[in-house]
């Protein structure tokens, strides 16, 4: 599963993911104070550099890498929303689009993209998958954060796809395709 989001340019672990969500989540705050608004390409690089300071030498994450797969996961879940409130178009045009803010529960939305592009790419998850989706997406390798708290914190994002992402028998099955930097998201 981390190798399908590999793949597609989208795997960051959590909490990396998190301090990237933090960090652009402040950007944007601080911008308004201005009124400009930065270009994806620019929040993806000033995010990653923000970041880097903050963690300092406490790490060996490439925040270059990680701002650039949560910005890609943040298009395709449509959380960044252009001046007019639109949001940035998952196409060529992306990295030149400025960027006023984030969509309500950004993190949330993010998070299901990344599961449902799990459900459509593998075309196997299962209800007997919900460990494995846990340990891919949001592990921590904490010992004292409880496997079944993630594991209810995936079935909560299956519930925000209810509308995209169906369960027959027990494999999940996607009813419209939402490729990464695609615009074509027709019924499967």
């Amino acid at each position: 599963m981390a190798d399908c989001l590999r793949q597609e340019r989208l795997y960051s672990e959590k909490r990396p993911r998190d301090a990237m969500f933090r960090t652009i989540e402040a950007l944007l705050a601080e911008q308004q104070q201005t009124g400009e608004h930065r270009i994806v390409s620019r929040l993806t690089r000033e995010a990653a550099a923000c970041a880097e300071r903050v963690a300092g030498e406490a790490g060996a994450v490439r925040w270059d890498i990680t701002s650039r797969t949560v910005v890609k996961a943040m298009i395709g879940a449509e959380v960044l929303l252009t001046p007019d409130g639109r949001p940035v178009p998952p196409d060529i045009t992306a990295q030149a689009t400025p960027v006023a803010v984030v969509r309500e529960e950004f993190q949330d939305l993010t998070e299901a993209f990344l599961l449902e592009t799990l459900i459509q790419r593998l075309n196997d998850v299962t209800t007997r998958d919900h460990r494995a989706l846990a340990h891919v997406l949001f592990r921590q390798f904490d010992r004292s954060v409880p496997l079944a708290d993630l594991e209810d914190r995936v079935v909560m994002l299956l519930a925000r796809l209810a509308d995209r992402v169906e369960l027959q028998g027990d494999r999940y099955v996607s009813r419209t395709r939402r490729d990464p930097g695609s615009t074509d998201n027709t019924p499967t």
